[in-house]
């Protein structure tokens, strides 16, 4: 199945992790941020129903939040090749012509020039107690979080298109049970239409159905109005129009989930969490940019050299000049500038530190959280099987005992309505489940196609 996604999908789906919770499936890449995003918007081929690939594909090709991260680490590659260039002489060449005269008093000629010029200047940093080096390794620590931080958007957006798309999927069951209790609603206005004709139950009993088949009716079109809503969410989830239509392949049969730790998902999330990565790199930043704030403090040894000439027209003369020197530059005081400056990198290092802290706090809660809820949704996804089938057996039962005038018709509304209740509950856990299993493997890092048995059962 992942053999469908186009050339662009596989180009940032290069090297993902593979997670250790998913369910027997393939590796997918862990997300690069070296390649380009398409800059134009994938047309949509809405032919047929589309897989939970053929998803994703459309939204790392169109979505803007996978272009901006790709743009931030383009911006954060050229602030390392900025910080590199101090390691360069710089060379600088000047030209001027100059014109003017010189008025001279007690009765002297006034003179006239015009002369041009040209130097050329080199500079060179030798020598400054690492302040150059820790500018370059701030920015080095600045690439690699913008790197992680590609990674980090492109599965938040995988995430998003999988709660999306299983949302989706979910209304549209609540369409189809809400069809089909509305169908089953008519046959029951039927059979009691019929029994009332022959005098085995009162004309209330229609009203009854009537006003059950209402019910049924309100709740279609309420349904209805929810699907459309959420494919519209679908659609700006992958960054097309909302009004764009969207048909879903279902997913035939839940995936098998093998049970996990929650100890060993929160370590597995500490060694490729990309969000967590991206943190530990600004902090990494941060207390580099302290280091070059305190290596200001210290001496700078520089390399200059000079040399050029001049032309005088009037007077047809030439001079040259050249001059070398090696400084040694000691800041004595700034106004407290260089003091200030050392204070904000200690702040900024003290405050990554703390969102670190606070990040790995919040993946370990999510990991818990979503750990829970897909263990509580699995056993009740057992519970919701047995209840959807002995409602519907109950229902069957209440309807014949009605037909032999046996059971009344309150009795034979509720079982209609209890039957409705299942299908909505059981489509609710499933969702639950598989919207718990996606969260899961984003809050560990790793999303790996765990839903590659449900991909491969879709059509």
């Amino acid at each position: 199945m992942w053999s469908m996604w186009s050339a662009t999908s596989k180009r940032f789906f290069a090297s993902l992790h593979l997670c250790a919770f998913a369910l027997n499936c393939l590796t997918i890449g862990s997300l690069s941020a070296a390649a380009a995003p398409t800059a134009l918007a994938v047309p949509m081929d809405c032919a047929h129903p589309l897989t939970i690939a053929e998803l994703i594909d459309t939204a790392l090709q169109n979505n803007p939040e996978t272009k901006v991260a790709w743009w931030n680490a383009q911006r954060a590659a050229s602030g390392l090749g900025s910080a590199r260039s101090a390691y360069y002489p710089k060379l600088d060449f000047n030209a001027n012509a100059r014109h003017g005269r010189d008025f001279k008093f007690i009765n002297g000629p006034d003179t006239n020039y015009t002369i041009t010029g040209a130097d050329l200047s080199l500079s060179m940093l030798l020598f400054d107690f690492g302040e150059r080096s820790a500018s370059v390794e701030a920015a080095k620590m600045a690439l690699l979080a913008a790197n992680w931080q590609t990674d980090a958007t492109l599965q938040k957006v995988i995430v998003s298109v999988l709660e999306n798309a299983y949302a989706a999927l979910h209304a549209q069951e609540l369409l189809q049970a809400a069809l089909i209790s509305r169908e089953d609603a008519g046959k029951m206005l039927d059979v009691t239409h019929e029994l009332n004709r022959i005098g085995l139950h009162a004309i209330s009993d229609v009203y009854t159905s009537e006003a059950t088949l209402a019910q049924m009716k309100m709740d279609v079109a309420q349904y209805q109005a929810a699907f459309e809503i959420q494919k519209s969410k679908l659609a700006a989830s992958l960054g097309i129009a909302p009004e764009t239509p969207l048909d879903v392949a279902t997913i035939e049969q839940m995936p098998s989930i093998p049970k996990q730790r929650t100890s060993e998902l929160i370590a597995l999330a500490g060694e490729q969490r990309a969000d967590l990565m991206a943190k530990r790199a600004r902090l990494s930043e941060s207390l580099s940019l302290l280091d070059k704030s305190h290596a200001a403090h210290y001496p700078k040894v520089t390399f200059a050299g000079r040399g050029g000439g001049e032309h005088a027209i009037h007077d047809k003369a030439n001079a040259s000049h050249y001059q070398v020197a090696v400084n040694i530059e000691i800041p004595l005081f700034n106004g407290f500038k260089t003091m200030h400056q050392q204070r904000i990198a200690y702040a900024d290092a003290q405050i990554s530190s703390e969102e670190l802290a606070k990040l790995e706090l919040n993946i370990a809660l999510d990991i818990l959280t979503y750990s829970k809820t897909l263990e509580a949704a699995q056993e009740m996804l057992i519970y919701a099987d047995a209840n959807l089938q002995n409602s519907q057996k109950a229902y069957e039962g209440v309807l014949d005992k009605y037909r032999a005038g046996a059971e009344r018709i309150a009795e034979l509304s509720n079982a209609l309505r209890q039957l409705a209740a299942a299908r909505v509950r059981h489509s609710d856990i499933k969702t639950r489940l598989l919207v718990a299993l996606a969260n899961l493997a984003y809050a560990t890092g790793s999303l790996a196609p765990y839903m590659e048995d449900s991909c491969a059962k879709q059509h």
